[in-house]
């Protein structure tokens, strides 16, 4: 089903204005340090100036190759405007040798040939924003990109009694023979960014390639949404809505699939035509395969503000 007509441009403004990232970000950003299991781990940290007590705690994972500062800069600060439209933390982790240890059992890179345990580091960081900000541990959520997204669905899979909600762009869920982790098969509401022309991560699914080295194979973009659809008990097809194209010369458009019943947790795809290897925003120019049709990080927090909370 494709309707084209009465979607709310929730790419850029979301209805109320109350997720907007127009602001400039107007908190505190600091570097942090915890030693878990006697490994000294880091992250960047943004606190609201006005930070309400039991507000969300958000993640954003970088991508190999990449830190946390570096995250920051690529998604155009907007995560921290948005936490201080409406209350939450971000943090920004730094992975082990720029990488995360991921669900991908093909993968050589350093944090999962290591096997580093970030899920501990996560845990650790949860707790410190527990005690130093009173976080809400009912309203925890994960965004990241890349190898970041793929810790994302590792975190989904099995921490879904820690996280209400992630969102993973530039990945998909690896295939059952390269699926490193034991899924929980427990329901997680998820959103997939992912572009049809994606050099890395192949949008049909496939083999993960980075230069001459393979990461094992990975599921289609749509079968991977149709997975965490099914685990949530949704049973109607997804709806599929052309978001509106903003720029004459973009060679980009983009389609939200939606797997969405009452009183289950939703599952969102946003399939980027002609995006490649990059996470859509307003305020970081990545080139090629950008699309101006979607702003990741106001859709990302728009979809984790209306996440039912759980008992």
């Amino acid at each position: 089903m494709d309707m084209r007509v009465g979607f709310a441009d929730i790419a850029f403004a979301c209805e109320g204005g109350a997720v907007s990232a127009s602001a400039a970000p107007a908190g505190a950003v600091t570097r942090q340090a915890l030693t878990v299991k006697s490994m000294d781990r880091t992250y960047l940290q943004y606190v609201p100036r006005n930070l309400k007590p039991n507000s969300p705690l958000l993640f954003v994972f970088h991508g190999s190759g990449g830190d946390g500062e570096g995250m920051r800069e690529i998604t155009g600060e907007e995560f921290d405007a948005l936490a201080d439209a409406n209350s939450f933390v971000v943090i920004y982790p730094d992975g082990f040798q720029t990488t995360w240890n991921d669900c991908r059992k093909a993968s050589q890179q350093p944090g999962r040939r290591a096997n580093i345990d970030d899920k501990s580091f996560i845990d650790a960081m949860i707790e410190k924003q527990v005690s130093d900000n009173r976080i809400d541990r009912k309203r925890i959520f994960a965004a990241g990109w890349s190898n970041g997204g793929q810790l994302a669905y590792r975190l989904a899979l099995e921490k879904p009694e820690t996280f209400a909600g992630v969102a993973s762009i530039s990945a998909s869920r690896p295939t059952t023979e390269n699926l490193a982790c034991t899924p929980a098969d427990k329901p997680m509401a998820v959103m997939i960014i992912n572009g049809t022309a994606d050099p890395i991560n192949p949008y049909n699914g496939g083999e993960v390639r980075i230069g001459f080295s393979s990461l094992g194979t990975v599921l289609s973009s749509r079968e991977t949404g149709q997975y965490f659809a099914r685990l949530n008990g949704i049973t109607k097809e997804p709806v599929t809505t052309r978001l509106p194209h903003r720029t004459p010369s973009d060679p980009t458009s983009v389609d939200q699939i939606s797997w969405s019943e009452p009183g289950k947790p939703p599952v969102m795809l946003y399939a980027v035509h002609g995006g490649g290897h990059v996470v859509p925003n307003r305020n970081f120019n990545f080139g090629n395969g950008q699309t101006r049709d979607l702003d990741a990080p106001v859709v990302i927090w728009d979809f984790f503000s209306k996440v039912p909370i759980r008992e």
